[in-house]
């Protein structure tokens, strides 16, 4: 299982990006925290935003998961849209069956 962490400028972008991937079936599930506040440098000025956490649960094999990054950042309304894959130590055996199921 992969998690991918995506900030998105808000609901309503992080819900549109959600819904297609799992339409297309490369997600199982998808949850959007609705607030975070980020502090970032872009383009030589520091700056401070206010925007939603998308958290993407996948279990694709390498190629198809580098055909999931591409799409978020065709999906993703930032020019530079940060797009992490954290890597999951264990998993209970259920959830992994169902995940797995969820992408059939």
């Amino acid at each position: 299982m992969k998690l991918i962490y995506i900030p998105c400028s808000d609901k309503k972008s992080a819900e549109q990006i959600a819904r297609t991937l799992l339409e297309e079936k490369r997600i199982g599930c998808a949850q959007i925290l609705p607030e975070i506040s980020s502090f970032y440098w872009w383009e030589g000025r520091l700056e401070k935003s206010s925007e939603c956490l998308l958290l993407l649960k996948t279990s694709l094999p390498p190629d198809q998961h580098r055909e999931l990054v591409a799409r978020v950042s065709e999906l993703h309304p930032y020019d530079v849209p940060c797009i992490m894959t954290l890597p999951i130590e264990g998993i209970n055996e259920p959830y992994q069956k169902w995940l797995e199921d969820s992408l059939k």
